[in-house]
């Protein structure tokens, strides 16, 4: 799964944190509005909540919390339970660094910028196992070669 960007918004459509990992360069606060309103509208339809949109070859994956929206961009072809799992992981660690400050919050989106190595952490965390996973894989069929599986 290759995850382009990051989103943690405000429902009112307020971006709080927003981060670009791949070549899909995408202004934050016009996202960040749309994931809004298209959350706002699938709530008035009378649905819980969006968990994702497609367009085109991309796909936005989303969960919220109370007055949150966490979202990812990756791939259209990627795992959607992958996405969520991410994005649980995001939340939480989020939620557990921020919430006091969520709570009184004053305006300046500057006090979350530290997420990011939080946030690099967890985006990452699958590209360290993958490879571990591939090394393991790779000597196990050279073990069933060895043996004349």
């Amino acid at each position: 799964m290759t995850i382009h960007n990051v989103w943690i918004l405000l429902k009112s459509g307020i971006c709080l944190f927003h981060k670009e990992y791949h070549s899909v360069k995408l202004d934050e606060d016009l996202v960040s509005g749309f994931l809004s309103a298209a959350s706002s509208f699938v709530t008035k339809l009378g649905e819980d909540r969006v968990e994702s949109i497609v367009m085109g070859k991309k796909k936005f994956v989303c969960i919220s919390s109370e007055d949150l929206i966490f979202s990812v961009c990756v791939d259209k072809e990627d795992d959607e339970k992958q996405a969520i799992v991410k994005l649980w992981e995001i939340k939480v660690n989020f939620l557990r660094k921020y919430l006091q400050k969520i709570k009184g919050w004053n305006g300046d989106v500057k006090v979350y910028e530290e997420f990011e190595e939080d946030l690099n952490k967890i985006v990452y965390e699958k590209v360290r196992i993958s490879a571990a996973v591939k090394e393991l894989l790779h000597k196990l069929q050279e073990q069933k070669n060895k043996i004349g599986g």
